[in-house]
């Protein structure tokens, strides 16, 4: 049963990274019942999330909603392992201080906005939940996440209206990210396949080239749905 978990796990995540988030609905609805079965949960990941950047002076948080596909495999009564595949996926910092766009003019018109660095990724997040008996759970692993696309966004209001100013920053924020969540949860009873909860994600891996060291910070608040009519038959 574990090796037709990763080979799901492995077949979804090819399907995700040639369509991305588009598909993932359409996915689901098309192996919701192959992929559920009594210790297999296959579902759809939402969160809500807001990110800092570490050492990035006078920044603020981003927010950000962030949608995949989540797998469950039930190991045994009080273990389960969790794993996400999320391909709308971002993180960043906001109100960070406006900078210098090279442009007089430009500068001119954003020296009193603000800006957002908002960066795109492919994500993996994969944990070990401890269940109790009342469907609560802690949980902790890896995350692996992949750069899609990095901007910084630049926001102004004017007399004439609100301008909006996207600076591709893909050459300067590094490829892969590497990192740890934590988080607490709760399996919404009595068929416990239906889960919520609270995470923390911390990051190994520099974000930016260039000198010091940032990483990315995140609290997410996440629903875990499965989906397809087995979803509904688990047996505990």
């Amino acid at each position: 049963m574990m090796k037709k978990y990763f080979t799901s796990v492995l077949i979804v995540f090819a399907l995700l990274v040639s369509y991305k988030a588009p598909a993932q609905i359409l996915l689901g609805l098309i192996f919701g019942d192959d992929l559920n079965s009594e210790k297999l949960i296959f579902g759809i990941h939402l969160n809500y999330s807001w990110n800092d950047i570490s050492n990035l002076p006078e920044s603020g948080s981003l927010n950000a909603f962030n949608l995949g596909l989540n797998f469950n495999y039930k190991i045994s009564d009080k273990f389960r392992a969790q794993t996400e595949m999320l391909a709308k996926y971002t993180r960043g910092a906001g109100d960070i201080p406006v900078y210098s766009l090279g442009d007089e003019h430009l500068d001119a018109l954003y020296a009193d906005g603000k800006v957002s660095r908002e960066i795109k990724y492919l994500s993996i997040p994969m944990a070990i939940q401890y269940l109790t008996a009342i469907g609560v759970y802690a949980e902790a692993g890896p995350h692996v996440s992949m750069r899609i696309k990095a901007n910084d966004v630049f926001e102004a209001d004017t007399p004439e209206g609100s301008l909006e100013l996207k600076r591709n920053i893909k050459d300067v924020v590094n490829l892969w990210d590497f990192g740890w969540i934590v988080g607490v949860g709760y399996y919404i009873a009595p068929l416990k396949t239906t889960s919520v909860g609270v995470r923390y994600y911390g990051g190994f891996s520099d974000v930016m080239d260039g000198p010091g060291k940032q990483h990315h910070q995140q609290w997410a608040v996440y629903a875990n749905i499965p989906l397809g009519r087995k979803g509904k038959d688990l047996k505990e």
